[in-house]
């Protein structure tokens, strides 16, 4: 395992990351859209939701289009 820390964000922090709602990705994780995320179990608890900074931020860049529209066609 690497030494590198990571960055851990709540699902309540995204959208100031984000611009974002956080039922965006509340609904994300239900269909199956949106950043990876980290489900930490707690006994029979549904679990906190974490996100790791770097895979928001990967996230968000691959959702780059090109502005001349390029993608549409």
């Amino acid at each position: 395992m690497s030494n590198r820390s990571h960055q851990f964000l709540s699902t309540k922090q995204l959208p100031g990351v984000t611009g974002l709602s956080q039922s965006f990705f509340e609904k994300g994780r239900i269909y199956g859209y949106g950043p990876p995320y980290l489900r930490i179990r707690s006994g029979r608890r549904a679990g906190k939701i974490l996100y790791r900074s770097s895979d928001v931020e990967r996230w968000l860049a691959s959702q780059e289009q090109n502005p001349e529209g390029a993608d549409d066609e």
